[in-house]
């Protein structure tokens, strides 16, 4: 076969944004076979448009330990199977606690006109008995004490604890594709974390402490007193439903939350002003959930390319497979998850061999702290020093532009010359420096190369992340081919390598 050393100065330049002198790059081989059978399959006979439609359209969303997450599961891992991955299996990683599942919604407010309430239940909190009818009452208390002015006045009530949502035009909206100048520019220098006066510090701590104590005896008088239920507003405008969960709900020694609704922001705002205005608003509200308390362990999806002379090495992909219930998950992570899925197929359906084995991923409980991750670290340390890389892909459906180097500047050169070959997809950037937020800082924690790439952000920020509208028709399929190939490629040429990927080094102990 065909192999290609790339390993011009002007790549550099162009490719990598931390400063590595040409002389100082190790040559990587890169295999021009294979990139070209990797772009074709992935590019020409792509499944990704299947794979999604299944994943969002039947399975659904997929909260952590929902019957959707376990269909989600059991689909994932009869695939990989199907695609002929060694090792399959739907692991546990630990203790996650209740799942949850939306049964039913309806709502209108009633007066001082009738309109649908454009809202969705939170995860993990609880059902009405039957259609319920009461009024909206806000309850504004910065202490403890404050709230007995509200005692005995709250029976069948929908509380509005937290204040109206500020909104305002869009000034500078941040566009779809990301910028070239943006991907290129110098890596900002790293400036120490700006201390904090002890005093100022020791303020805010207070503070945050006397609030968590508030909103625990609020919940507590809330109970007693008999509401109807609670009302959060969305964190996202133009009437997007967006919100999470209640994590007191999935512990089984709690009893279950009193239900709580996302409401759209404006309609929540509505309802705060005319209560304030002293107009009563009456709401009609029938919400029915399902808790499930029957397993409660939680489960990742995984399976193998296995290696042949390095075979008891890794190079892990993933992607976290759980999601919010508000839409189906589509961009946050069903993208990510059949971005990796197709990765494999990819490989598989070219028979390559890689020297190390590839490893995919697909977690559990990563909305909810990257849970799944960190159990399947925490449960394999034995694998730590075998695992040469991880790469995650978990920022919406745009396609890939690059990868982090995780402020590893070791590993610039290795992804420069491996990614190089797809700058005519787009993909120009080696950028230093952290990114956060997902999976692969399980792996980063422990000082395994973890990596996540960089994405456009087409409508992540904005529309999508979290809300009712992340569906199908906000992935960007072409897209998410591109992504798969680059996956494919860069895992592939990880798991051909002489040597394993560079490790941050290990800085010594202080002492005091």
């Amino acid at each position: 076969m065909r192999r290609m050393v790339r390993m011009f100065a002007a790549a550099a330049a162009v490719l990598a944004l931390a400063p590595v002198a040409p002389a100082q790059m190790a040559q990587e081989i890169v295999d021009m076979d294979a990139v070209k059978s990797i772009r074709v399959e992935g590019l020409e006979n792509s499944q990704i448009e299947e794979l999604a439609g299944y994943l969002t359209d039947v399975i659904g969303p997929r909260l952590t330990n929902s019957p959707g997450m376990t269909r989600a599961n059991e689909w994932t891992a009869e695939m990989l199977t199907e695609w002929g991955l060694a090792n399959v299996q739907i692991e546990p990683w630990g203790e996650f606690g209740r799942g949850w599942e939306r049964v039913s919604y309806s709502g209108r407010i009633l007066t001082p006109y009738a309109q649908p309430l454009v809202a969705q239940p939170s995860g993990w909190t609880g059902s009405t008995p039957g259609m319920v009818t009461g009024p909206a009452v806000i309850i504004e208390a910065e202490s403890v004490e404050e709230l007995e002015e509200y005692r005995g006045t709250l029976a069948g009530a929908w509380i509005l604890a937290r204040p109206a949502v500020e909104m305002s035009p869009d000034w500078d909206p941040r566009p779809l594709r990301t910028p070239l100048e943006d991907l290129l520019e110098p890596p900002e220098e790293q400036e120490g974390r700006p201390q904090r006066d002890p005093e100022e510090r020791a303020r805010r701590i207070a503070e945050w402490r006397r609030m968590r104590e508030v909103r625990q005896a609020m919940n507590e008088f809330l109970i007693g007193e008999g509401i109807a239920g609670m009302l959060v507003p969305s964190s996202r405008e133009y009437t997007l439903v967006r919100g999470g969960g209640s994590g007191a709900g999935r512990d089984p020694a709690n009893p279950e939350p009193p239900p709580e609704l996302n409401v759209s922001g404006e309609q929540y705002n509505q309802i705060y002003r005319n209560v304030k205005r002293g107009i009563p608003v009456e709401l009609e509200i029938d919400v029915q959930n399902q808790f499930y308390s029957d397993d409660l362990q939680s489960y990742n999806t995984l399976g193998d390319i296995p290696g042949s002379d390095l075979a008891d090495e890794y190079v892990m992909i993933g992607a976290h497979l759980d999601s919010w219930h508000y839409g189906t998950g589509a961009t946050d992570d069903g993208a990510g998850s059949i971005v990796m899925m197709e990765a494999m197929r990819i490989l598989k359906a070219l028979d390559l061999q890689p020297r190390r084995t590839i490893r995919i991923a697909l977690w559990a409980g990563e909305e909810q702290g990257l849970l799944g991750s960190r159990g399947w670290v925490e449960n394999h340390p034995d694998l730590h020093p075998k695992i040469s890389a991880y790469l995650n892909v978990d920022n919406g459906t745009g396609r890939v532009r690059g990868i982090w180097d995780q402020s590893n500047e070791a590993v610039i050169p290795v992804f420069e010359q491996i990614l190089w070959p797809f700058r005519d997809l787009g993909v120009v950037a080696v950028k230093h420096g952290n990114t956060g937020g997902t999976d692969h800082l399980a792996f980063d924690a422990v000082g395994i190369p973890g990596f996540n790439y960089i994405q456009d952000p087409i409508e992540y920020g904005t529309f999508t992340h979290h809300t009712a509208a992340d569906t199908f028709e906000r992935l960007m399929l072409d897209d998410l081919k591109q992504a798969a190939v680059v996956v494919a490629a860069t895992a592939y040429h990880l798991a051909m390598r002489d040597e394993m990927m560079p490790r941050k080094p290990v800085e010594p102990p202080t002492t005091d």
